[in-house]
């Protein structure tokens, strides 16, 4: 049986300069390494999204100087923002504010040279904690193609192109998958992060566009908290909503907020 290719089309902004072309090329050589996708370049001209949607419901890419933008559908879009990471690093770096999550990660007890993000998301945690841990691996791992590959290229091309406070891309590894396939890595790593966030759906501007593409599984967390249960050992960091049964089930040690409905616990394995 032939397994169904995951499709998807690439364009740019309708006036692309040599900056907008040589991200286009790169694009093209990195999706060329996705055995698994079925690609099409389409030539921009003034067609605009609402145009490129008619007769065609397959996702659409944009690389424009504002970033890179994954179109679902005319009115579902996907692209890398910095949201509340900004504001969270800048009080970090002056001193005001230590985020819980960079609390738990910056664990003395733990060697942090290789991280895992088990389920990357819109990667605002995972960038707050390549800011704040300039000398980490990161391995970030993504479940659903089209959020894997906005994502990456969209931090890409922000951290390249647009921020101010530049990161090293290098240092982080996009995996197109779950870490379940990755053993290895699983064996490299003192400390791995997950977020389940669609186990009580948290109504946001971050991750609205997500929630739209994405058909949460309990039973798949399940299987990924078993997996690192049994090959990993070291610290393993969750966000999860306060009604989440992982918390009670896994026997996770919180630190409860009263302003959020999300805590960040921890196990040591």
């Amino acid at each position: 049986m032939t397994t169904a290719k995951i499709k998807l089309r690439i364009t740019t902004c309708a006036k692309p300069d040599s900056l907008i072309l040589n991200y286009l090329e790169d694009i093209i050589s990195d999706i060329n390494s996705y055995s698994e996708v079925a690609y099409e370049v389409i030539d921009r001209r003034k067609l605009t999204i609402k145009n490129l949607f008619e007769g065609d419901t397959t996702p659409v890419l944009v690389v424009q100087h504002s970033g890179v933008i994954l179109y679902t559908s005319i009115e579902n879009k996907i692209f890398y923002h910095e949201n509340t990471t900004r504001v969270k690093y800048k009080a970090y770096i002056a001193g005001n504010h230590v985020p819980p999550l960079v609390e738990l990660v910056q664990d003395e007890s733990m060697n942090a040279s290789v991280i895992i993000d088990a389920t990357t998301g819109m990667a605002n945690d995972l960038i707050l904690m390549a800011l704040t841990n300039k000398d980490s691996i990161f391995y970030a791992f993504e479940d659903n193609f089209y959020i894997h590959f906005a994502i990456k290229w969209g931090i890409h091309f922000y951290y390249n192109e647009i921020a101010h406070n530049k990161l090293d891309i290098t240092r982080i590894h996009f995996i197109f998958g779950s870490v379940v396939s990755h053993i290895d890595i699983l064996s490299q790593a003192n400390i791995i992060y997950l977020d389940p966030m669609y186990e009580e759906t948290v109504v946001t501007s971050n991750i609205a566009s997500l929630v739209n593409v994405v058909t949460h599984d309990i039973e798949n967390d399940r299987k990924l908290l078993n997996t690192i249960f049994e090959y990993f050992t070291g610290k393993v960091i969750l966000r999860a909503h306060y009604k989440s049964s992982l918390i009670r089930d896994y026997q996770f040690i919180m630190n409860v907020r009263k302003q959020t409905k999300t805590h960040y616990g921890y196990r040591y394995i």
